[in-house]
């Protein structure tokens, strides 16, 4: 099997990442691992970036890890064995949370067109069929990859007027929701889990894991005020929150 480990970035990889990325084991299947930096703003274009490499290298999986990532060793044995196993798997995602340490970022009932359907998969130590995943520590089948159109990574601009703020977000959602659309299934891996570091508190996420009750059934996130957020278990005819779309162009422009 032939790898490669991309690392977005925005050029200050916090020091847990990259200690972590020093005790990785490389599983015996790999027989050549390229890696690449991505540097940049824009984490949509930053994995199409790591796409089109692993692309152009012929590489069979694309590992992207986030640099506030701290990834156990045996990550790569977890998610590359997953892939291994399941020809119809087309990504495999580690568990991480939030960096609040809230919510695993996984979903299910997810759609793009309709994000708020969406609720926390029902999950435990092995590999859990969800329709999303989070890209922080994912590896990704090229095959799959093969059987779309470029370009491959798009992405939700969130606007809450409310508040005033605007993030990027979805576009690890949304190429697993393309690769569901073509009859790949997408997979949750449990028992690879993932602490998220927070620079701004200088803390790992979450501070501790949930129990195997709390994680074997289907949840949702709800506000109080506060404002607070809690998990409880899903109700899909729950209130939801009015979600407009409005599309825009978004071009990427290549230079050698």
């Amino acid at each position: 099997m032939n790898v490669l480990l991309a690392l977005p970035t925005a050029g200050h990889p916090t020091a847990p990442f990259l200690e972590s990325l020093r005790t990785l084991d490389l599983p015996p299947s790999v027989e050549r691992i390229e890696h690449v930096s991505i540097t940049g703003n824009f984490i949509p274009g930053q994995r199409e970036l790591a796409v089109r490499r692993a692309l152009a290298l012929g590489v069979d999986v694309l590992i992207m890890i986030d640099d506030d990532m701290i990834v156990p060793p045996h990550a790569l044995h977890g998610i590359l064995g997953a892939l291994d196993a399941d020809p119809e798997l087309a990504i495999v995602g580690a568990l991480y949370y939030s960096r609040d340490g809230l919510r695993p970022m996984t979903a299910t009932h997810w759609v793009s067109h309709d994000t708020t359907t969406a609720a926390i998969p029902a999950f435990g130590h092995d590999v859990a069929r969800v329709d999303a995943v989070g890209f922080g520590c994912v590896g990704i089948r090229i095959a799959a990859l093969r059987a779309l159109t470029p370009p491959y990574v798009g992405a939700h601009v969130y606007l809450e007027e409310s508040s005033a703020n605007v993030r990027i977000c979805n576009e690890d959602y949304l190429l697993c929701e393309r690769m569901r659309d073509i009859g790949y299934g997408i997979g949750l891996h449990g028992g690879v889990r993932c602490k998220h570091y927070d620079r701004a508190s200088a803390t790992a996420q979450p501070a501790m894991w949930e129990d195997d009750a709390a994680t074997a059934v289907e949840r949702m996130l709800v506000a109080e005020p506060g404002p607070h957020y809690r998990l409880i278990p899903y109700d899909p005819s729950g209130a939801r929150i009015n979600e407009r779309h409005a599309a825009v162009p978004l071009t990427y422009l290549f230079v050698d």
